[in-house]
């Protein structure tokens, strides 16, 4: 997302001291301090009152040079695209797994453990920092960062709401697939189901293979986490 000159500037002046960045010693216009500390918050900084500063988990100063290079930012939350399973549907996508005593299970695009808090042993993959973090110190069993690159061991089950944006969902799937014993259970985008180019078509018919379904979710399923996309459910057997 572009930047105007104003925000630029802003931040060009402001000061970063480990993980902190503290804005200019001048008052700002309300219109565009909202501006720049719509940027800050996007590429993951808090604002916090004591400490008069945005902080991050770790500096941003790298960042922050890219952004005035560039003149535009990326949107963490939808950079890595973190739309965080409702409680609802992640209950659907456990009760469709159907997970048996001794079964070892996956989330391998874990988020905050939404699915896998609804697991007795579950071990969770994440690639997004904050979460990851998040997982390890709510004590979550995670084995791994990149799900894509993950090939240490194959899993009972496979349950997952992984990233849609270039048809990652896709890609997720199919190494699901490569890594499940029995059962892949996931969101994917809706798009799955009437897109017509050869990467759709050859996903269906590898679906169809196996004999798994396509379930569609209502609309706006996903809205209390930031997002109106159409999703459906796939649900399928691969032994």
């Amino acid at each position: 997302m572009k930047i105007s000159n104003d925000v630029a500037n802003v931040l060009a002046n402001s000061t970063i001291a480990d993980n902190e960045l503290f804005l200019p010693r001048v008052q700002l216009e309300r219109k565009l301090y909202l501006s720049v500390n719509k940027v800050l918050e996007a590429i993951g900084g808090k604002w916090n009152r004591k400490e008069q500063a945005h902080l991050f988990n770790e500096s941003p100063d790298d960042i922050i040079d890219s952004i005035l290079l560039a003149g535009e930012y990326t949107d963490a939350k939808k950079e890595y695209q973190f739309f965080e399973t409702p409680i609802k549907t992640a209950k659907m996508l456990v009760s469709l797994a159907e997970i048996r005593d001794e079964e070892t299970v996956l989330e391998p695009s874990a988020g905050r453990g939404r699915i896998a808090g609804l697991i007795k042993e579950c071990h969770c993959i994440e690639l997004n920092e904050d979460n990851y973090n998040y997982l390890v110190i709510n004590n979550f069993n995670v084995v791994g960062r990149n799900f894509m690159e993950f090939h240490a061991r194959l899993y009972d089950v496979i349950i997952a709401n992984p990233p849609f944006t270039k048809q990652q969902d896709i890609d997720h799937v199919n190494h699901m697939m490569n890594f499940a014993i029995r059962r892949v259970v996931s969101v994917m985008s809706a798009s799955v189901l009437f897109r017509d180019n050869e990467k759709t078509r050859k996903f269906r018919n590898r679906i169809e293979k196996f004999g798994g379904t396509f379930k569609e979710l209502p609309d706006k399923t996903f809205a209390e986490s930031g997002t109106n996309v159409k999703a459906c459910v796939v649900c399928v057997d691969v032994n």
